[in-house]
């Protein structure tokens, strides 16, 4: 069975940053966060043009949570940034411990 430690949010949004969406990506879970990171960059490539702005973010996961029920919550803010949170269904875990972002406020965008 694979280890799963990461996942790729992909974003798009207007040029306003008012109405964004989430994209789907490549892969639905990486085994490291360089492995995802190294599939960043050609992610946002190919989506790029299709939208006004196009962004993601790689966010490492504790593969115990790839078993509950769990919501990925995201947000752009007025910066362009992307801030995710991943909310439990069983609010018994301890959330900060199950996952983060490599980078807090390194988002990666395309245009």
């Amino acid at each position: 069975m694979e280890h799963i430690a990461a996942f790729m949010l992909l974003i798009a949004c207007s040029n306003d940053l008012q109405t964004c969406t989430e994209q789907p990506a490549p892969t639905v879970a990486y085994e490291s966060m360089q492995q995802c990171e190294l599939e960043l960059r050609p992610a946002l490539q190919i989506a790029d043009g299709k939208y006004g702005k196009t962004m993601g973010k790689c966010v490492e996961i504790d593969p115990a949570l790839f078993y509950e029920d769990a919501e990925i919550v995201w947000d752009v803010t007025a910066e362009g940034e992307i801030e995710v949170a991943i909310e439990l269904i069983n609010p018994q875990i301890d959330l900060n411990a199950m996952a983060r972002s490599d980078h807090a406020d390194e988002t990666t965008r395309v245009n």
